[in-house]
């Protein structure tokens, strides 16, 4: 197996705009790899990146990570195809097949998020593409998901004495914070801070006679109760007080710029370290993540191995 300089998709599409005046056929037919027997020209690169990512998109993938995957697109996208190839080609040595009946459960899913089948359609004409390109990207998908669950996914294997082990030697990244649970009430001083001030003192008023916190908050707050917090997401004088109020204790009146606060401490969790069993599902998550990772790059490594490859210059 021979590895040559990789064209990169921005060398690609450079070709592409330089030739646009006359679209030749021979740009995109140019041969950029082979694959054991099979070439992939410029246009089989082409089809892939858009092909991804208009899959990005009819997912609803934010704009931001779509960006993102297609940056690495750039870099390494005859790579990507190449490695997708192999896959698929092992998906077909192996006699897996993709139920139609599949594709079209998630063509319909997209469908419900679009709102409709044509919304979806314009959405996919928008960006160059059509139903039966998506239809055949989908297609793709989970024949490469089934063959990387069976080769792959399914041999991975985390006992409960690994789980164990990640604990003990991580436990910090389980620490928890002090955390309290504020009801509060706040009084805006709007363009009147007589009126405001005024308004505090008939609910100290009535905090005086017994009212229930609960039921001034309803009546006189002008924003939600704060809730749960940990140290470092309210003011620091505001934090001051708060964190040494007794359980059920009232604050003093705290001003701010913006108006008055009053708080009640309804609910405190002291720092400490979650348990093994709170957190088990979570470590056994990473560590399954991790194995998958190295092992499906060991897989795709030896597919690579075993082929014939040869990147063109």
């Amino acid at each position: 197996m021979s590895h040559r300089t990789q064209w990169t998709l921005t060398t690609c599409l450079t070709l592409l705009l330089v030739f646009r005046p006359n679209p030749a056929p021979a740009i995109e037919d140019a041969i950029i790899a082979v694959v054991n027997d099979e070439l992939i020209t410029l246009k089989d690169l082409k089809d892939y990146v858009q092909s991804t990512y208009v899959s990005l998109v009819a997912e609803g993938m934010p704009d931001a990570q779509i960006q993102e995957v297609m940056k690495d697109m750039e870099i390494n996208g005859t790579i990507k195809l190449i490695e997708d190839k192999l896959i698929l080609s092992q998906a077909n040595t192996l006699g897996l097949q993709v139920r139609e009946a599949l594709v079209d459960e998630r063509l319909e899913t997209l469908k419900t998020k679009y709102g409709s089948e044509q919304k979806l359609v314009d959405a996919l004409i928008k960006n160059g593409a059509t139903l039966t390109d998506l239809r055949n990207k989908i297609r793709d998908q989970l024949k490469i998901k089934f063959v990387v669950d069976h080769e792959v996914k399914d041999k991975i294997f985390v006992n409960p004495q690994e789980v164990t082990e990640y604990y003990e030697n991580n436990k910090q990244q389980f620490a928890r914070q002090e955390r309290i649970n504020l009801e509060s009430i706040f009084v805006g001083y709007k363009e009147d801070k007589d009126a405001a001030k005024g308004k505090v003192d008939e609910i100290l008023k009535k905090i005086g006679e017994g009212v229930e916190f609960s039921s001034l908050v309803k009546e006189y707050s002008e924003a939600p109760s704060v809730g749960v917090v940990e140290h470092g997401q309210l003011l620091p004088e505001v934090e001051k007080i708060v964190f040494n109020l007794s359980l059920h204790e009232i604050s003093p009146l705290v001003e701010t710029d913006n108006g008055i606060f009053i708080f009640r401490l309804i609910g405190n969790s002291p720092a400490e370290i979650a348990s093994l069993e709170s957190v088990k599902d979570r470590i056994y998550e990473t560590i399954f993540n991790e194995k998958f990772r190295k092992q499906f790059r060991r897989w795709v490594d030896q597919l690579k191995k075993d082929a014939y490859i040869e990147i063109k210059q």
